[in-house]
C-alpha cells in the first residue's frame, strides 16, 4: 500500500522536516543486490524532494565528485540549492512520499574517510557550518525512514550526532546491521572504544522510527519505542567542550564492490528541534 502524503506542517523551532504518511508492510527480510542508478526507475518521480520536504536548514554531501589517488572531493550541495529543487539519482523523491538516499560502494568519499555516503548534515546557519549546538539544553532528531537495500556489506549508518570541534569523533552513529539497529556511542571525544547499544532485529523495508535526543548531558536514543541512554559528560568530561549537530541519510560502511551495490534508504518524516 502507498503511502498517502499530508500537507507540510509549519515549524517554528530551528529546523523541522516533516512527512507523515501510511505506510504498507513489505515482505523482505534477506539483503538485496543493489541496482544501478541508471536502472532506478521503480518508484522515482521528477519532484525535487524540497517539494514536499523543509530542506532550508540542511545540505547534502553525495558519492560523486573527483576522487585523486589518496584524497577525494564528494559532491556537496548547498542549502539554496535543496532549496531550489535539487534532484539527483542519490537523492530523489519517490512515488510513495518518502525522499530516498541512494549511495553505491564505489562512490567519492569526503576528506580523510574511507567511505561513501549520500547524507544530510544539519546546518543551524545554512551559510555558516561552524554555528552548531553544545550539549546544554535540549536537542533532538526524529525519524521515521526504511532500509530498503544494503551491500555485501551490510551496514548503513541512518543518523548521527557528530562533533564539529577539532578532531573529534561522532558522539553517536546509527546503523543498521544484519537486519538490527545499532548505536554507537563514543565513550570519549578523542579516544576509547565504542559503546555499543542494539535493539532487535528490524529487517529490510520496514518502518524504523527512531529519536536521538541529546539533554542536558544525558544522550537518550530509541528505536521503535525501546530507550537505551547514556551520560556523556560521565563517559568523559571533554564531550562538554564540544560542538555538535545531526546528520541523516545513508553512509554505507563498505567501499568494495561495484556500482551495482549500495544502500538505498527512504525517509518519510525527519525532525529536528532545539529548545
Amino acid at each position: 500500500m502507498g503511502r498517502a502524503p499530508m500537507k507540510l506542517h509549519s515549524i517554528t523551532t530551528v529546523v523541522a522536516l516533516v512527512f507523515l504518511s501510511s505506510v504498507g508492510l513489505a515482505n523482505a527480510d534477506q539483503p538485496k543486490t543493489a541496482i544501478p542508478i541508471d536502472d532506478v526507475t521503480e518508484g522515482k518521480t521528477e519532484t525535487p524532494p524540497a517539494t514536499a520536504f523543509d530542506l532550508r536548514h540542511w545540505k547534502l554531501t553525495l558519492p560523486t565528485g573527483v576522487a585523486r589517488g589518496g584524497d577525494s572531493d564528494a559532491t556537496e550541495v548547498s542549502t539554496a540549492q535543496l532549496v531550489g529543487g535539487f534532484k539527483d539519482p542519490h537523492f530523489y523523491f519517490d512515488a510513495d512520499g518518502a525522499m530516498v538516499f541512494w549511495c553505491p560502494v564505489n562512490g567519492v568519499t569526503t576528506e580523510g574517510t574511507e567511505y561513501p555516503r549520500s547524507e544530510l548534515r544539519e546546518m543551524l546557519e545554512p551559510n555558516d557550518p561552524a554555528v552548531n549546538w553544545t550539549a546544554k539544553g535540549t536537542h533532538v532528531l526524529t525519524a521515521r525512514c526504511r532500509v530498503l537495500e544494503v551491500p555485501s556489506d551490510p551496514k548503513v549508518v541512518i543518523g548521527q550526532i557528530h562533533s564539529y570541534s577539532g578532531k573529534a569523533k561522532p558522539l553517536v552513529k546509527l546503523q543498521f546491521y544484519k537486519g538490527r539497529i545499532e548505536a554507537l556511542v563514543k565513550s570519549s571525544p578523542t579516544k576509547g572504544k565504542d559503546i555499543k547499544l542494539v535493539w532487535p532485529k528490524v529487517g529490510l523495508d520496514r518502518d524504523i522510527n527512531y529519536t536521538i535526543k541529546l539533554e542536558n548531558e544525558v544522550l537518550s536514543i530509541t528505536v521503535n519505542g525501546k530507550s537505551q541512554t547514556q551520560n556523556i559528560a560521565k563517559n568523559d568530561p571533554e564531550w562538554m567542550k564540544q560542538n555538535f549537530y545531526f546528520k541523516a541519510g545513508a553512509y554505507v560502511q563498505d567501499n568494495q564492490g561495484p556500482a551495482t551495490e549500495g544502500a538505498r534508504i527512504s525517509f518519510s518524516r525527519l525532525t529536528v528541534n532545539h529548545e
